[in-house]
């Protein structure tokens, strides 16, 4: 849903406008509405006879239902609910450390994949920069929002015993790895 969203904030239209400001300088989610118009435009574009990973919603108990629904029309149900938990210093120190291309949207890491921002992109030689809300001070608002917005849906997806609880203290390979390993224990249908 992030790529989503950064796409539609990137368009001059009223939406676009508003995604902008709510997602890049207010470091706020987006209303309920934009959400649910994003999701269906998404999922739309995926063939019947595949699977869907949606990251990022539901943010909010009251997405729950848009989603399920969403999914529904499609002929689609909720599976699984995966949370990788993370604590707030590392989640900020991860986030500070995201970079991209403004070209082609390749992903870099400061520290990892480079060393200082005035690189240019390995892929097509474009400016590297941080989007306007992976700041520290963008990460820990999201941080608060996630716990007074996002904590109840991780508890509702518990309670129904479709959670999947993964430790994101670990590396991005064992992070998946542990994800694979606990789909498989839980579900047939990933």
């Amino acid at each position: 849903m992030g790529s989503e969203m950064r796409a539609v904030a990137e368009e001059d239209t009223p939406l676009g406008r508003a995604v902008n400001e709510a997602v890049n300088y207010r470091h706020e989610l987006t209303s309920d509405d934009v959400m649910v118009a994003v999701l269906e435009k998404a999922i739309k574009r995926v063939p019947e006879n595949m699977g869907i990973l949606i990251d990022g919603t539901p943010r909010n108990i009251a997405q729950i239902e848009s989603v399920s629904r969403i999914l529904g029309n499609f002929g689609r149900t909720l599976e699984k609910v995966i949370f990788i938990s993370l604590s707030e210093e590392e989640s900020v120190k991860r986030i500070s450390k995201r970079y991209l291309c403004f070209g082609c949207r390749r992903p870099y890491i400061l520290g990892q994949d480079i060393f200082n921002t005035k690189t240019v992109c390995k892929v097509c030689g474009g400016k590297i920069g941080r989007r306007k809300d992976d700041t520290p001070e963008g990460a820990r608002k999201r941080y608060q929002i996630f716990h007074s917005k996002t904590l109840p849906v991780i508890e509702f997806f518990e309670k129904k015993r479709m959670l999947v609880r993964i430790d994101g203290h670990k590396s991005a390979d064992g992070v998946f790895q542990n994800i694979v390993l606990q789909i498989g224990q839980t579900s047939k249908n990933v």
